[in-house]
């Protein structure tokens, strides 16, 4: 006979098997532009990544693209990510790592980082 536990997690990873093979793959294309009002030759190659949230404890947000900025601060980038379960969309968000300097200051030393939510989402 089969113990309970044996069985419980045979359902469970059957279970996920089955949620991983429906989950939903959409993909995103994002343009923009980059402006660092401190200093403007500081928003030339600026690396631009398209990312998807993840909110679940377990998992990291999943990169979907990337690019860098050419010399009017001008990108585009664009990437797929899918979702467990096929209810569930991808989060598309922009993350920028920059070394615009802070307002008051001449310099940046060290790259920051912005986080930008994309609230209008028409998947390619």
């Amino acid at each position: 006979m089969i113990n309970k536990f044996v069985l419980i997690t045979l359902i469970i990873s059957i279970n996920l098997f089955i949620a991983h093979i429906q989950c939903r793959t959409r993909c995103v294309r994002a343009r923009g532009r980059v402006i660092c009002p401190t200093d403007p030759d500081s928003h030339f190659n600026v690396e631009v990544k398209l990312m998807d949230s993840d909110t679940l404890p377990w998992e990291n947000d999943d990169e979907m693209g990337r690019a860098s900025t050419d010399l009017l601060g001008n990108y585009t980038v664009e990437g797929c990510a899918g979702d467990f379960g096929a209810w569930n969309d991808p989060d598309p968000y922009i993350l920028i790592t920059h070394r615009c300097p802070e307002i008051g200051h001449d310099i940046s030393v060290i790259k920051r980082k912005l986080r930008i939510p994309i609230k209008e989402i028409k998947y390619c």
